[in-house]
């Protein structure tokens, strides 16, 4: 009955007043008393004549009386019709509001003094208020773009009772630094009215309440997008896409720091690093005098200023910054970068204008040296020339971290520990050795292979070249040149634009001109693997042969650099070349590590993860979020059933933006390791341009879609759509019926 009346009981009860005219009709009766005398039989034959009509008289006011109490009732139960969206009348099916509201962080842009957001707000909290004050027997699904398998409320009864409820937890929605996910909301709609899951039987009214920017809703752009749209609308009883964004123009002022991007590989202590803070003009206007702040710690910020950025440009601020060196390198520290752009006045969104960097900062580059023939004699051997070049003596520090091994502790060590590589003269290479190296560069390690006269060829050619499948990018066919280094051969670059060689390009070519090479391995590079890009060959001697210096190869991640000459002054008189010597060779250690300073930053809702090997760290741990809070986390094996002694930190409630500290115990109860993270917002939503209007409606002619600005009254009148009360109509047919009572009883009694 709740479908057709607002009060149902007083229904009932109007029902139960029909019985009051019956009653009095029979209470009347037993009022008069019959008395037989002989005149009356005279009037007894004249009655049998209208006694027929009197009775039907009496019938019929009395039916009258009796309607009048039903429609007294049904006036207090104020019935209603019920329609369904498309029109259809009485129709007994309750109807489920499904509002999926885009909580993306574009929605926070302002626009004439407010938001999207808040205006979204507005018109949800007005619509529910009037679907409750009407006491429908609607219900509500709210989905969140930003958490589409969570929704904030599913199929939940919208009355005076849970109403409340509802709103109060409206007033504190926020827009989410989490980027959108429109597809997968929509597919979760859709998934409501899939007939294994009873969705059928539930008439469904669908809501898109969003800004509408080009790049969620550009219909070329977002093909996915629309076919779901358009299969919703099929099932769906209506489907509106309701624009809570359009009072926003096209766009409006908007500038985004893009990324902040250190250029060296690593962060060193007391070595000067450099940072490049990208910003990006979204806006439709120039930016002119953009100020730019780089803060690291609790130190004081440095600060630059963009002079201009033409719209839809990039401008770029440099800034130079010396991590400080403790006294104790086992109490380096991340450090915690932020980038913003100050003031911000004049932006229409300011969420997007800073940015967050993980600094993990290192004492030095790990390099370790291999060397295969160590040399018992002071200033002699490979390995004595390249300490001095890597490291050498004086205030500035190289940011280089050296560990001199010989070939036969190769298998004992732990690769990972190091960044660089250098193979100086060894012999051979036994399989277990290869096997770790071919990994360790396969994950991003840098090799350099420098050849020498202790080299077996052989060996070399089968083990580490393998027909140009190995790590050694040439295939090694005798020592050439001078044993008595009468004649020699000089130094051929041929990619002077190469990190390694950039710096003796132009004024500074002569450095290299100097250099004598007596002694060389010959080689040969299959072509193959050149005109794939595989390997290239970056400087040659100047022998009739050409023969390969320096040639690079990719591998996997990392990449291996050989030189097919000595590195001491068996071979060449390279050493005694200083500034060429030193120069190449810290230029080809920098280039040759991995880029590891990008490591930790992470977009918004992207899992956290960290390798940790048992045999050092207690597998319990626990986060740091960005409010400060902290929440547990434990490592498990990297693959269910694997036994290997390395497992994976995850950590997946990264929702909002800021710096994230994954703190790890040791096994012996040292200091507690502080791995740093910073999770960015997605800078593609400070675009703020707008979907075209036109073009959507056009995508969607012919489905059940309908776009609409935002209103108010248009919210209003979809939440009483469903309901019409026509208690007007009874009181009228109420007040139409006791006149005619009136009437035909005072014409009755007039008669008789």
């Amino acid at each position: 009955m709740s479908n057709f009346f607002v009060s149902p009981f007083l229904f009932w009860a109007g029902l139960i007043a029909i019985a009051s005219p019956i009653i009095i009709h029979l209470l009347n009766k037993r009022r008069f008393k019959r008395v037989d005398w002989a005149a009356m039989d005279f009037l007894l034959q004249a009655d049998k004549i209208n006694k027929r009509r009197v009775k039907l008289e009496d019938l019929i006011l009395l039916l009258m009386r009796c309607l009048i109490m039903g429609l007294i009732g049904l006036l207090l139960a104020r019935p209603f019709f019920s329609f369904d969206s498309s029109g259809g009348l009485f129709k007994s099916t309750r109807h489920e509001r499904v509002i999926i509201l885009d909580d993306s962080l574009s929605m926070n842009a302002q626009m004439a003094g407010t938001t999207p957001m808040v205006e979204a707000g507005k018109t949800i909290t007005n619509w529910m208020t009037t679907l409750a004050s009407n006491n429908a027997t609607d219900s509500l699904t709210l989905l969140l773009t930003s958490r589409p398998d969570r929704a904030l409320y599913r199929d939940e009864p919208l009355t005076e009772d849970t109403v409340n409820q509802v709103l109060e937890d409206l007033k504190g929605l926020k827009v989410s630094d989490v980027p959108n996910q429109l597809v997968k909301t929509l597919e979760e709609v859709e998934e409501m009215f899939d007939p294994a899951s009873g969705g059928s039987s539930v008439n469904r009214i669908v809501y898109v309440v969003s800004d509408f920017r080009q790049r969620d809703w550009a219909p070329e752009a977002q093909k996915e997008v629309m076919d779901v749209m358009r299969r919703i609308a099929e099932n769906a009883a209506s489907c509106y896409l309701v624009d809570a964004g359009s009072n926003a123009g096209d766009g409006g002022d908007n500038v985004v720091i893009e990324s902040i991007s250190p250029r060296d590989k690593a962060l060193i202590t007391g070595v000067p690093s450099e940072f490049e803070v990208t910003v990006r003009n979204l806006g439709s206007a120039a930016a002119t005098d953009l100020k730019v702040r780089l803060a690291a710690g609790d130190g004081l910020p440095l600060e630059r200023v963009i002079d201009r950025i033409a719209p839809g440009d990039t401008g770029a601020a440099a800034f130079t910054y010396t991590f400080a060196r403790p006294e104790n390198l086992d109490d380096l520290q991340p450090v915690r970068l932020q980038a913003d752009i100050v003031p911000d006045d004049g932006d229409n969104l300011k969420d997007d204008n800073q940015r967050f960097f993980p600094a993990r900062v290192t004492s030095g580059l790990k390099v370790l040296i291999i060397d295969g023939d160590p040399s018992s004699t002071y200033g002699e051997g490979a390995s004595f020339f390249l300490q001095k070049a890597l490291s050498p003596r004086g205030r500035a520090i190289s940011g280089l971290e050296l560990t001199v091994a010989d070939d036969s502790e190769l298998t004992n060590l732990t690769l990972s520990d190091y960044q660089v590589i250098y193979l100086v003269n060894v012999y051979r290479v036994d399989d277990a050795a290869r096997e770790a190296l071919e990994q360790w560069t396969e994950d991003g390690g840098g090799l350099v292979i420098a050849l020498g006269d202790q080299i077996d060829e052989e060996s070399y050619n089968d083990s580490l070249y393998r027909d140009g499948e190995g790590l050694l990018p040439i295939q090694l066919g005798g020592i050439a040149g001078d044993e008595e280094a009468e004649t020699w051969a000089l130094v051929d670059p041929q990619i002077t634009a190469h990190p390694i060689l950039r710096l003796f390009d132009g004024d500074a070519s002569p450095l290299l001109e100097g250099v004598k090479v007596f002694q060389w391995w010959s080689c040969s590079i299959p072509q193959a693997a050149v005109d794939s890009g595989k390997v290239s060959s970056l400087a040659i001697l100047t022998n009739e042969q050409k023969t390969p210096l320096l040639v690079e190869q990719a591998f996997g991640e990392g990449r291996v650099m050989t030189i097919t000459t000595a590195l001491d002054l068996d071979w060449n008189n390279w050493p005694t070349e200083a500034a060429s010597y030193l120069i190449m060779l810290q230029e080809m250690t920098r280039y040759m590590a991995p880029k590891r300073t990008g490591e930790g930053v992470v977009p918004v809702g992207a899992p956290l993860t960290h390798d940790l090997e048992l045999t050092e760290f207690r597998p319990d741990g626990q986060v740091i979020t960005p409010s400060e809070s902290s929440l547990p986390v434990r490592a498990l094996p990297k693959t269910a059933g694997e036994q290997s002694t390395t497992w994976q930190v995850r950590f997946d409630d990264t929702g909002h933006r800021g710096f994230y500290q994954i703190e790890l115990t040791p096994t012996d109860g040292g200091e507690v390791n502080k791995v740093l993270f910073a999770a960015n917002v997605d800078t593609s939503e400070g675009d703020l341009a707008r979907a075209d209007r036109n073009e959507l409606k056009s995508t969607f002619e012919g489905a059940r879609v309908q776009l609409v600005a935002y209103s108010a009254s248009l919210m209003e009148m979809g939440a009483t759509k469903s309901r019409s009360e026509y208690w007007r109509w009874v009181l009228y047919a109420l007040l139409a019926f006791l006149c005619l009572e009136l009437l035909y009883g005072y014409w009755l009694g007039a008669r008789r």
